[in-house]
C-alpha cells in the first residue's frame, strides 16, 4: 500500500520536475500537452481525488491593421491635386456647352432654311395672285394664230387680248403669246396693263432663250413709272446675265435689286441662286 502512494509522489514528483525544466527553457513559448502526459496527469489526479481541468492556452492574435491607401502625390501635392481635379470638372462643363451651342446651330440651320421654303411659297402664291386678279376673261378659249391676235388688237377688248396671250404664254406657245403682248403695246402704250405686257414681252425671250433681247425688255419696264412689275423685270435681269455667263453683270443687277427693292421676296431667291455659283 505505501509502495503504491509511494510510487505515485514519485510520478508527480518526476512530473513536475520535467515541467518546471520545459517552462525555464522556453519560458515564452506555447505548448500543448500531449494525450499519453495528459492521461498520466489525469490518473495521478483520480488516486489523489484531485480533480481539475485544463485548459489549452490559445495563442494571442494580432489585430488585423487597417491601411489607409493613400496616394503620395495627392499627400505631397494637395493644392494641385484639387486644383487638377477642378481642371477637369471645368473642361467637361466647356465640352457640354460646346454640344448644346452646335445643336443650337443646327436648330437654327433648320429654321433659316423653313423660312427660306416659306418665303419662296409666298412669292409663288403672290404672282398666283396677281394671276388670278388679272384674270378676268373667264370661259375664253385662247386659239394660237395670227388672225385671233389682230381680231382681238382691232376690237379694243385689251384686257381680253391680255388674257389670250397669258393663256398663250401658259400652254408654252411663247411666240404666239409674244406676238399678243406686242400687239397690246402698239395699241395703247399708256393702258394700265401696259407696263405687265412689256414684262412678259420679256418673259417670252427669255423662254425662248433669247437674252439679249430678254434684257433690252426687261430694262424697258422701269420706263413705265411705279410699275408693279419692277422687282420682277430686275430679277430676271439678274438670271438673264447668269444664263448668258456674265457673272459680274449679274452681280450688279444683284446690288440693284438688293438697293432698290429690299423688301422683294427675290432678294432672297437671288441670294438663294447666286450662291450655287
Amino acid at each position: 500500500m505505501y509502495l503504491r502512494y509511494f510510487s505515485l509522489l514519485f510520478l508527480i514528483f518526476s512530473f513536475l520536475l520535467f515541467s518546471c525544466a520545459g517552462s525555464r527553457k522556453n519560458q515564452d513559448a506555447e505548448y500543448q500537452i500531449d494525450d499519453s502526459q495528459q492521461q498520466d496527469l489525469t490518473d495521478i489526479e483520480k488516486l489523489l481525488g484531485i480533480e481539475t481541468t485544463t485548459e489549452t492556452p490559445k495563442k494571442k492574435q494580432k489585430p488585423k491593421e487597417q491601411l489607409n491607401l493613400l496616394d503620395e502625390s495627392d499627400i505631397a501635392n494637395p493644392d494641385q491635386s484639387m486644383a487638377a481635379a477642378a481642371t477637369r470638372a471645368d473642361s467637361k462643363e466647356i465640352e457640354n456647352y460646346k454640344k448644346r451651342i452646335q445643336s443650337l446651330q443646327r436648330q437654327l440651320k433648320d429654321k433659316d432654311r423653313l423660312i427660306q421654303q416659306l418665303k419662296d411659297q409666298l412669292a409663288q402664291q403672290s404672282l398666283k395672285i396677281e394671276q388670278l386678279q388679272q384674270k378676268k376673261g373667264k370661259g375664253q378659249l385662247y386659239v394660237p394664230s395670227v388672225s385671233s391676235s389682230a381680231a382681238a388688237a382691232g376690237s379694243g377688248d385689251y384686257e381680253a387680248t391680255y388674257q389670250q396671250a397669258r393663256q398663250a404664254f401658259e400652254a408654252r406657245d411663247y411666240q404666239s403669246a409674244l406676238s399678243l403682248f406686242q400687239t397690246l403695246l402698239s395699241q395703247n402704250a399708256n393702258h394700265p396693263l401696259a407696263d405687265n405686257a412689256q414684262y412678259w414681252i420679256g418673259e417670252c425671250h427669255y423662254a425662248l432663250r433669247q437674252y439679249d433681247a430678254a434684257i433690252l425688255d426687261f430694262q424697258k419696264v422701269f420706263t413705265f413709272p411705279n410699275s408693279n412689275k419692277a422687282p420682277d423685270a430686275q430679277f430676271k435681269l439678274v438670271l438673264c446675265y447668269l444664263k448668258k455667263g456674265d457673272m459680274e453683270k449679274a452681280r450688279e443687277e444683284y446690288e440693284r435689286l438688293r438697293t432698290d427693292y429690299p423688301d422683294s421676296p427675290y432678294v432672297d431667291r437671288a441670294t438663294e441662286i447666286l450662291s450655287r455659283y
